[in-house]
């Protein structure tokens, strides 16, 4: 079994991806409140962005649920 150390070092080397400036509108008011916490992860530490994205993600599910009824 492979582990995870065993990756190539460009897999593991920080990168060089790019970062949209400014997150289009959806034209959804809570949408887009929500997604804007998006803005700022890249200031916060990799170990707490899992958090966020869930944080996220469960707010659109309530949107989406919301939507629904």
């Amino acid at each position: 079994m492979s582990e995870v150390n065993d990756l190539p070092a460009y897999a593991v080397e920080p990168h060089d991806a790019p970062w949209p400036d400014h997150l289009a509108s959806t034209g959804d008011g809570v949408v887009d409140s929500t997604l804007e916490r998006l803005s700022d992860i890249r200031s916060v530490p990799v170990a707490e962005h899992s958090g966020i994205y869930a944080e996220i993600h469960g707010s659109l599910m309530a949107a989406l649920d919301a939507e629904d009824r």
